[in-house]
């Protein structure tokens, strides 16, 4: 998959986008150039780089490639919050002509409301990449180009998604409730466990269009897949939880930023009682959440326990 003329003209408009907002005063962190051009350079390294031709022959390569465009590359490049500089960076008429009206459009915001709602935006997150780890849909890939563009055009989509909610700045209700970021992604942890060990822990290959041309290296089909599952499975969870401990400090930053509003403002005396003004007012009114946060926690530990006897017991 030939991305070269795409990545150059996507950097071209960050660059001039970035540029005009410079020009009038705005200034940016670094980190977050950083973190759009590592995005990129991901997804371009997983298409562009040895990794694709090996990924035919090497299951646990495909899944290096999998992880670059469905996890690493989305997750810098919405960490990075690049909307601003893309859209400054499109020429006037671009943007009047053919951005205004998609963005305004009822149909297609209902549509992405509907695929944004967190069920959806996991759902699919998660399910693209249960869908083409079936043996039957991964070896079709393998051997048709257009079903393998789909495969990788599907991963980096629902990846570019999920990502984008997870780490919107905007807090309830425009962005999703911080609360629900970290269930999602706990969800997806305990995804990422069960696909990865069951591919790890089983007994034959699930994957035989790999030795069609032979697995490079000296790999045998059950070596390969279970380093494959490693990958499905340790990877992939640790940007999980990286990703879950951003989103504690967000949520942190929110509660600050929505505590020094509050001090700012003098309530009327009914809807004082509302705010705590000692610390162990702050306390209890933030008991219920704490309470709530603790035992999806604790419940999550406990199917991830349960997760792992289960496998190995089928395995």
């Amino acid at each position: 998959m030939d991305i070269a003329l795409p990545t150059i003209a996507l950097l071209l408009v960050y660059v001039w986008g970035a540029r005009r907002r410079s020009d009038v005063g705005l200034s940016t962190p670094r980190w977050r150039h950083l973190a759009f051009l590592g995005g990129v350079a991901s997804i371009v390294i997983a298409l562009q780089s040895p990794i694709d031709p090996l990924a035919e022959r090497l299951f646990f390569v495909h899944q290096i490639q999998h992880f670059l465009l469905r996890m690493l590359g989305p997750m810098l490049i919405a960490l990075s919050w690049p909307s601003a500089f893309l859209i400054a960076g499109l020429p006037r008429s671009i943007r009047k002509t053919i951005l205004v009206p998609i963005l305004s459009s009822p149909p297609l915001r209902r549509g992405f409301g509907m695929i944004g709602h967190p069920a959806a935006a996991t759902i699919l997150f998660i399910g693209v990449l249960y869908f083409w780890q079936v043996p039957r849909y991964h070896d079709a890939a393998l051997s048709s180009e257009p079903l393998h563009y789909l495969m990788h055009v599907s991963m980096l989509a629902v990846g570019l998604l999920f990502w984008w909610k997870i780490f919107d700045p905007r807090p309830d209700p425009k962005g999703w409730p911080f609360g629900l970021r970290l269930m999602t992604l706990l969800i997806v942890i305990l995804s990422n466990i069960g696909l990865g060990s069951y591919t790890v822990l089983k007994a034959a290959v699930l994957y035989p269009a790999y030795d069609v041309n032979g697995r490079m290296y000296g790999f045998s089909g059950i070596a390969d897949e279970q380093f494959g599952g490693l990958i499905i499975w340790i990877p992939s969870s640790m940007m999980c939880l990286l990703a879950l401990l951003l989103t504690i400090h967000a949520m942190g930053l929110n509660e600050t930023r929505h505590e020094a509003t509050r001090l700012k403002w003098t309530p009327s005396n009914s809807a004082a009682m509302d705010y705590p003004t000692t610390g162990a007012a702050l306390i209890e009114k933030a008991r219920p959440k704490n309470k709530a946060m603790a035992l999806g926690f604790s419940i999550f530990s406990i199917s991830m326990f349960l997760a792992a006897i289960g496998i190995g017991v089928l395995a």
